[in-house]
């Protein structure tokens, strides 16, 4: 169970954050080039990472405790 929220939090802060990361990028290009930039689909993209990502960090952490 634990796991599967752990999964579910990295899907969710994943979207957001690339979400963040994408206006970022878009914003920084506007500035310096005057065209608007960015990668297709990142927030999908950094969703996927986080879902991999944070139960791993998790289930070490939890190992260490």
């Amino acid at each position: 169970m634990r796991t599967f929220i752990a999964i579910i939090v990295g899907l969710i802060g994943g979207f957001i954050l690339g979400i963040a990361l994408s206006s970022i990028i878009g914003v920084t290009g506007i500035m310096f080039l005057d065209k608007p930039i960015g990668i297709k689909y990142l927030s999908y993209y950094t969703a996927v990472t986080c879902a991999i990502v944070v139960p791993i960090i998790d289930s070490k952490r939890s190992v260490s405790r």
